[in-house]
């Protein structure tokens, strides 16, 4: 007997246990009705709202009732880090979905292990052809914009978007220092609009500024004061110390002798791979496993340890755990000075659920910079220079690339009777000065600010004390994110790559060849690392041309930039360049190893590095001192600091668009 339809209320019940939140119930409203008519729905909600659930139940519902508004469900995540989660926590909803229907427990979890896929944009065929397809901001942005070539068909990704509920997620998460990426996110949610795509923007607290640049000024749905039933969270306390990771060990052991899980979040790979080191050690002496993660892994690997995740008691990360995680019992969360919206993402992994506890501790290591001036906040610059002057002031504050300085904050103040300037510098700046006097124009922030802009972290030091109260007020986050982004979003100016996307939208036609303007997914470009099999590796002599059967799963991406700063010290690593080439008897691209000639990496390259340099527990690395892991000696990643943006335009011949690899390598 047919089973009755059911209401998105009546569904979520069911298949989740609990009752709805409000915030929830208006957003499948909404949904429902972008769904049959077209429109855009912005949703804005804390960590551990519910907001995954906020999104696709709706189209849970159309599967469940057979009325199908949308054909397909694609959920767009700004990180390949967020992915897979995301994936198993879609399958286990539509699990319970199909159990409904009358599928057995495993006819459910082998369905539902088909129909949600995972799109990263490698694969040989990707047309988004998936009933849930779980992707990356890149891969869809790829796919929208332009066909693919598969053998001799044309096929056509922008079809199956065009047929679909568009969810994308995480988006505070887009924000790069050009603004880049929130601009082109609004153009690509403006195109979808206009062609009556329903469309769903989610994200956490995010600057008042970066919402209207994404989704304009819609109504948002968020938590209500008033609400009857909405999300509740553990109670966490914050605590600010300026120290080392060696400084917290013991809440670290304290913590893990609790069975309480520990998430360490460092601003650099570098930082990352040296903390698990170190605590490497404490877990093995308490029992606990540790698992260290960030985004310098294989796809094969960091699949493994994405699926790892729920097991380990330890866990070091880079930024990659920002967002998308839920994971159960996070009593300690120890986390680098960073970014406020990134702060709040990172302790908000720390005790989700109602009646949790929990700590989080904001690491700030200062170091000794002698005696140059230092400052750890803007509120101490302004304070200590309206004593030196004797006035209040009202700073103008922009970046400068100075001619003894090099690149620092420049604070420009404007009183009766002059003008004057102020510089403030980084530990960078120490460097490029050699040894000179300390100028008594300059201030220098004595904690290490990569990968951030420091005048962002200047003003988020000034929040920290109130961090532990932006968990739980809404408003008073974004007020506080208002107040750190104030000269970032005043400043700005829209990059050059903008007009050359925004013109290459405008000129995109179906069914007709891509327009002849470059469009880039990120500001920066990026190139590739492909670890070579052990047996290929042995196999290759000076000067050879082998085929390689390219498997996208030992592939890691890295900006262009960062590999350039890491080049001199890997550059023994590199073995060989990995090119796509046509070959006219077979009729189809195959992969060639070709040899490196290039002093320094070029972008959109994939660059094939000896297995010796990577490793499964550790991810890319470089030998530097002693460091055992698995019986063999190995150590930590090279420190990598951004470095200026470059650009190489390529000829690509008898390539269509066929995947991301058509953006590499070829010559």
């Amino acid at each position: 007997m047919a089973s009755r339809e059911l209401s998105a209320e009546e569904l979520f019940r069911r298949i989740t246990g609990h009752e709805p939140y409000d915030y929830q119930l208006r957003a499948w409203e909404k949904i429902d009705t972008a769904m049959s008519n077209g429109g855009k729905v912005v949703i804005e909600v804390p960590t551990a709202g519910g907001k995954t659930e906020a999104a696709i139940v709706p189209f849970l519902v159309e599967a469940y009732n057979g009325t199908w508004a949308v054909s397909r469900l694609i959920y767009a995540l700004p990180t390949r880090s967020l992915v897979e989660k995301q994936a198993e926590r879609i399958r286990k909803l539509l699990v319970k979905v199909l159990e409904l229907k009358g599928k057995s427990e495993r006819e459910a979890k082998e369905l539902a292990e088909r129909l949600v896929i995972v799109e990263y944009g490698l694969e040989p065929t990707h047309a988004f052809l998936g009933w849930v397809v779980v992707t990356t901001w890149d891969a869809f942005l790829y796919g929208l914009a332009a066909h693919r070539t598969v053998g001799r068909r044309f096929t056509f990704p922008a079809g199956a978007i065009a047929q679909s509920l568009v969810v994308f997620d995480e988006v505070q998460m887009y924000q790069d220092e050009s603004l880049y990426m929130p601009r082109l996110l609004s153009l690509v949610v403006k195109q979808l609009s206009k062609a009556n795509v329903p469309v769903v923007v989610m994200s956490a607290t995010i600057p008042s500024e970066l919402r209207k640049m994404i989704s304009g000024e819609p109504e948002i749905v968020m938590v209500r004061s008033d609400d009857g039933k909405k999300p509740e969270r553990g109670k966490v306390s914050v605590q600010v110390v300026e120290g080392t990771i060696e400084s917290v060990l013991d809440d670290i052991k304290k913590a893990l002798k609790r069975k309480e899980r520990v998430l360490i979040v460092r601003n650099t790979v570098d930082r990352a791979v040296s903390t698990y080191l170190t605590l490497k050690p404490v877990a093995e002496e308490l029992g606990v496993e540790a698992l260290l993660i960030h985004g310098r892994f294989a796809v094969e690997d960091r699949k493994k340890k994405e699926r790892a995740l729920d097991g380990a008691q330890l866990i070091v990360a880079t930024q990659v755990v920002e967002a998308g995680l839920d994971l159960l019992n996070v009593g300690l969360v120890v986390t680098d000075i960073a970014p406020l919206d990134a702060l709040i993402q990172r302790i908000g992994r720390c005790a989700r659920r109602k009646g949790e506890k929990g700590k989080a501790i904001v690491l700030v290591e200062t170091q000794d910079i002698g005696s140059f001036p230092k400052i750890k906040s803007f509120s101490e610059a302004r304070r200590i220079i309206e004593e030196r002057i004797g006035a209040k002031i009202e700073p103008f504050v922009e970046f400068e690339n100075h001619k003894e300085y090099k690149r620092v904050l420049k604070l420009t103040l404007v009183s009766d009777k002059k003008q004057t300037t102020w510089y403030i510098g980084t530990l960078e700046t120490i460097k490029e000065l050699k040894k000179k006097k300390p100028p008594k124009d300059l201030f220098i922030v004595p904690y290490d600010t990569a990968p951030y802009d420091p005048l962002v972290l200047l003003r988020t030091y000034d929040e920290l004390d109130s961090l532990g109260h932006y968990l739980y007020n809404v408003e008073e986050a974004r007020k506080a994110l208002d107040r750190v982004y104030e000269f970032h979003y005043a400043n700005n100016i829209v990059p050059k790559e903008f007009h050359s996307a925004y013109i290459y939208f405008r000129e995109l036609k179906l069914f007709s060849a891509p327009p002849e303007y470059e469009l880039r997914s990120r500001p920066e470009l990026y190139s590739m690392l492909y670890i070579l099999d052990e047996d290929l590796e042995k196999e290759l002599k000076p000067n050879s041309r082998n085929e390689v059967n390219l498997n996208p799963n030992r592939i890691i991406r890295i900006s262009h930039s960062t590999l350039g700063a890491m080049w001199d010290s890997i550059k023994n690593c590199i073995k060989r360049k990995v090119v796509r080439e046509w070959d006219s008897k077979k009729e189809k691209y195959r992969w060639v190893l070709e040899s490196v000639n290039e002093k320094s990496p070029r972008a959109l390259t994939i660059y094939a590095v000896s297995k010796d340099c990577y490793s499964e527990e550790l991810g890319l690395w470089r030998r530097t001192s002693d460091a055992t892991v698995n019986g063999r000696k190995e150590v930590n990643q090279t420190q990598v600091t951004r470095t200026s943006k470059t650009h190489e335009k390529k000829n690509f011949e008898k390539k269509g668009q066929a995947t991301l690899l058509d953006f590499v390598g070829g010559e």
